[in-house]
């Protein structure tokens, strides 16, 4: 068995621990008191030091890519994996049913409208776009960007999935963003069989799939995941029959939400030229 211990909550808790460290019986006095200290003691050890858990040695060395980082075993994760191969059905990889890119990383040149240039759009304008139904703000990268630019293109029938920062928001690119050019820090999802469009982007943002995800999460300063973390979430198989009927539940809100949006911005564009308009 292996003892795994969660680095985040001992790096949130360092500061206690070194604190208490030696002289913790001493610290443990002081706050509850030298009569009740015997009574408390245990709950402020508890308190002060970082949680754990085993996982056997052959769960570890069985990982494709072996991980020795806690959260990676963290008995959620676990959990989900349990439940997940519960349901009797196969798992496939996301990988095995649609391609799954993320382009490199680019300095961005901007243009001052769109003869110039191409619409651009991060994740904080997919998230404005489909709350407000206007981007963030309003940016063209321009042509003379050094990258190829066909590969940040965001097209309908894609599905796109944050990778960096917030991780895991996921979204289904409607027609009135398709051709725009993307971050290169949205993963893209083009399934193979456009039919599980709907299926597969109302999966990836259960909570099966973001488990998953973000158990790959790495990084220093800012969080990351990779195409190939994201393209190893396993989707279960339910059959093409029910695949097909839940796609088009998802396909349906997906567009009565597209409806919505652009009813939004007439109204708001209606408004923006209406006399007295503020």
């Amino acid at each position: 068995m292996v003892k795994m211990h969660d680095s985040q909550k001992s790096q949130r808790q360092s500061d206690v621990s070194d604190d208490v460290g030696e002289d913790q019986d001493k610290a443990v006095g002081t706050v509850v008191g030298p009569d009740d200290q015997a009574g408390h003691e245990d709950l402020i050890r508890r308190l002060t030091t970082p949680g754990g858990w085993s996982v056997p040695v052959a769960q570890v060395a069985n990982q494709s890519n072996i991980r020795l980082d806690a959260e990676h075993y963290d008995p959620i994760v676990m959990k989900n994996d349990k439940e997940l191969r519960s349901l009797g059905v196969s798992l496939v990889p996301l990988s095995d049913l649609a391609d799954v890119q993320l382009p490199s990383m680019f300095t961005r040149i901007w243009a001052k409208d769109a003869s110039h240039g191409v619409p651009y759009l991060n994740a904080t304008d997919l998230m404005s776009y489909f709350a407000l139904g206007v981007p963030a703000q309003e940016r063209y990268l321009s042509h003379a960007s050094d990258v190829k630019m066909e590969n940040l293109l965001v097209k309908t029938g894609m599905i796109l999935i944050t990778c960096s920062g917030t991780i895991g928001r996921v979204f289904d690119v409607p027609a009135s963003l398709d051709g725009w050019a993307g971050t290169h820090d949205l993963v893209r999802v083009t399934p193979y069989n456009p039919e599980m469009k709907g299926f597969l982007r109302a999966y990836l943002a259960s909570r099966f799939a973001q488990v998953q995800i973000l158990s790959h999460t790495h990084g220093g300063q800012i969080d990351h995941v990779t195409a190939e973390q994201v393209g190893s979430c396993l989707v279960p198989d339910f059959g093409e029959h029910e695949i097909r009927r839940i796609s088009q539940i998802a396909d349906k809100a997906d567009n009565m939400r597209s409806d919505g949006t652009a009813l939004m911005n007439d109204a708001i564009a209606k408004l923006s030229t209406a006399p007295n308009y503020e």
